[in-house]
């Protein structure tokens, strides 16, 4: 046994040395550890604080633009509302004409309905004289043909009547003669 303490004395020997020198390293991480973490803490920090200018900025830009469309949308607002108005305006002088337009339309329709009945009335008198006219020529037109039709017929009760004498004579002379001649 005592062999192998005397054997295991140089390697333990050995391990304190790299223990120590392990320590030492490790030492030196965490002092490098901790520097870092000072590093990044302050790098940190820094980038925080750009962060917030950085969203200052937007803030006050988002804020310019938003006072930008603001005014925009007002003067947008104040257009439409001018347009509205003149719309308005016109729309009511155009009802103003159209109710004027009516309105003459309506008297001269009324006009022409009295004048249309003026004319209705003369042209109901004028076929009345017509028809009246037109009465008296029939009437006129039926006593000539039918005083025509009776010398017509006097006339053929005439030509009949010498056609028939004639016929008589004829038929006398021929039955009259005396046969032997």
């Amino acid at each position: 046994m005592e062999d192998d303490i005397v054997r295991l004395e140089p390697r333990v020997a050995r391990i304190e040395g790299e223990l120590t020198q392990l320590n030492t390293r490790l030492a030196g991480v965490e002092v490098d550890l901790r520097d870092l973490r000072k590093s990044m803490d302050q790098k940190l920090d820094k980038l925080d604080a750009r962060f917030d200018q950085l969203d200052a900025k937007w803030d006050a830009g988002l804020g310019r633009l938003d006072a930008k469309w603001d005014a925009r949308l007002e003067k947008l607002d104040s257009k439409i509302d001018r347009v509205d108005a003149k719309l308005e305006s016109g729309l009511e002088k155009l009802d103003s004409k159209i109710d004027r337009v009516d309105a003459k339309l309506e008297s001269g329709f009324e006009k022409l309905d009295s004048k249309i009945d003026r004319v209705d009335a003369k042209l109901v008198s004028g076929l009345g004289k017509l028809d009246s006219k037109i009465d008296r020529v029939d009437a006129k037109f039926e006593s000539r043909l039918e005083a025509l039709s009776t010398r017509r017929f006097t006339l053929w009760v005439a030509v009949i009547s010498a056609a028939a004498t004639m016929a008589a004579a004829v038929l006398a002379v021929i039955f009259s003669a005396t046969p032997g001649h």
